[in-house]
């Protein structure tokens, strides 16, 4: 089954804390352990470049104090909360999640939570996390002849 039309019982039957373990679980195996339900997970990017890694998180209409960001044992936890449109609303589609929405990134122990930045612009919750210095490539001097 393609992953576009696969579904994603995990978060229909085992919803709050369960959801986030699936989150993690997906990041950690990959997406054939765990398929995503469109609509219903920030939209992630995250790669290595240089000496930091970059995380970028597609959040529209979340405005910066509804965005939690934590870090505690090698894992950057997102937390952002969505809110619901206006009551009385008579909506004819709507794909969007509401409420708190949690996305769990292990990251590598060569990162300097010190370091960490975030900056919310235009919908994208960027993300800059700095490799300490001593896990970087060092040249070493050969002494002799």
């Amino acid at each position: 089954m393609p992953h576009g039309s696969a579904r994603n019982r995990v978060r229909e039957v085992l919803p709050g804390p369960w959801a986030e373990f699936d989150s993690l679980l997906q990041h950690l195996i990959g997406p054939q352990a765990a398929v995503r339900t469109a609509g219903h997970d920030l939209a992630a990017s995250l790669w290595e470049e240089g000496e930091a890694y970059h995380l970028e998180l597609d959040v529209p209409g979340v405005a910066r104090e509804d965005v939690e960001l934590t870090f505690e044992k090698g894992v950057l936890r997102v937390e952002v909360r969505r809110q619901a449109p206006p009551e009385g609303r008579q909506s004819v589609l709507d794909e969007r999640r509401y409420g708190a929405l949690v996305r769990v990134f292990k990251l590598p122990e060569t990162v300097d939570a010190e370091s960490i930045r975030a900056d919310l612009s235009h919908g994208v919750l960027h993300v800059a996390v700095s490799k300490r210095p001593e896990s970087k490539p060092r040249k070493i001097e050969i002494a002799g002849m």
